[in-house]
This record gives C-alpha cells, sequence and structure tokens, in this order.
C-alpha cells in the first residue's frame, strides 16, 4: 500500500513538473492607443494592429483605437490603463485629429496631452516602455469632400510635420521611444486622403515593427 501510495505521488510530481516546463510563455502584450487609422477605419477593419497581430503571433497587440480621438480626449487612456495595467508597452498614436487647420498653438497642445498621458503610465506601470508614434501624413490631392470640410488641409500638413520634430523632441525629454510614421505611407495608400487603404496600413504595420524595442 505504501508503494502504491508513493509512486502515484511520484507519478503526480513528474506530471507537474513537466506541465510547469512546458507551458507555454506569455506573449509580450503591447496596447495601441489610437484614433481611427489605429481602430482600422476606411481600411476593412484591418488596421496595422490586424497585421502586426498576423505577422508577429508571438506578440499580443491590442487595438485601443477609436474614430475621431484626438490627444485632447487624453482622459480616455485612463480606463484603458485599468484594463491593461501590465502590459509591457504602451504606443500612442494620436494627433491629427487635433490639427484640422493646424497651427503652432495646436502643435504644442498635441505635446502637452501627450507629455501628460506619458506620466498616466508611469503612474499605473513603471516598467512598461512607451512609444510615441509621430502621425502619418495626409494626401491633398487625393482628399475627400468630407475631410475637406473638416478643414484637413495645407496648415494640416504643416503642423504634422512640425509635430514630428515636437514629438521627438517630447520623447527625448520624457525617455521614450520615438518613431516616426509621417513618411511611412506611400500616396498611393490613402482611401480618402486622411486614412490608409489597406495596403496604407500593412505600411504602418511593417514601421511599427521594424521600430520596436523588445
Amino acid at each position: 500500500m505504501k508503494s502504491t501510495n508513493l509512486l502515484t505521488t511520484v507519478t503526480l510530481s513528474v506530471i507537474i513538473i513537466i506541465l510547469i516546463a512546458f507551458r507555454p510563455e506569455e506573449k509580450p502584450q503591447i496596447v495601441c492607443f489610437g484614433d481611427s487609422i489605429t481602430y482600422g477605419a476606411r481600411a476593412e477593419g484591418k488596421s496595422w494592429v490586424y497585421f502586426l497581430n498576423k505577422n508577429h503571433p508571438d506578440v499580443e497587440f491590442i487595438n485601443a483605437g477609436r474614430s475621431g480621438r484626438r490627444t485632447a480626449d487624453k482622459k480616455e487612456l485612463l480606463p484603458v490603463l485599468e484594463k491593461y495595467p501590465n502590459a509591457d508597452q504602451y504606443l500612442i498614436f494620436l494627433g491629427v485629429n487635433d490639427l484640422k487647420n493646424g497651427n503652432d498653438s495646436l502643435v504644442q497642445g498635441n505635446v502637452e496631452n501627450m507629455r501628460w498621458m506619458i506620466a498616466e503610465i508611469r503612474k499605473i506601470n513603471t516598467s512598461a516602455k512607451i512609444v510615441l508614434l509621430a502621425p502619418t501624413d495626409i494626401n491633398l490631392k487625393t482628399m475627400d469632400s468630407v475631410n475637406i470640410k473638416k478643414q484637413y488641409n495645407q496648415n494640416t500638413k504643416t503642423s504634422l510635420y512640425h509635430l514630428k520634430k515636437a514629438y521627438r523632441k517630447l520623447a527625448k525629454a520624457e525617455n521614450v521611444q520615438f518613431i516616426s510614421l509621417l513618411h511611412a505611407v506611400g500616396e498611393a495608400n490613402f482611401a480618402d486622403g486622411l486614412h490608409p487603404n489597406v495596403a496604407g496600413q500593412q505600411q504602418i504595420a511593417h514601421a511599427v515593427w521594424k521600430g520596436l524595442r523588445f
């Protein structure tokens, strides 16, 4: 009887050791907080986050995009942080929606809102990497009438170039990673002058992956 119990105990111990040794490791978790481009508007729902998940299944990319989101909607980050407090990285892709008929004051507003978001992430997760993404450019030649009425114009385009420089400076000051997507999307790959099409989203995914550090 004692021999049987000992054998059972040893067998269970071996099974537990095997299960521990071969259990799958948790994937790195990366939260992508952004606007309609992150969400996947005008791209059949296949945003850059979708392609990152598809092409790199060993990493979990979480799509936290919302159409129309601005950096001024910064407090929308708080419930995302509450839901994913232990993510390995947080990517922030925001800015263009703040720059309708853009100017330097609006660019500076983006910077201050982004600074606030960086601080909030650090309050929740001190070990996470933060990646600041400069938004993609726009294509004025193919801008549709809806977006023209919303005042996505030459001032927006100029401000996006200024924003890239301002975000780079902010990233250096805050010691966070910076990736510029300003030139990631080819001119032909905008669905409506503002949103990338599926091919454009793939280009963003490639640029983000190329720039990420683990």
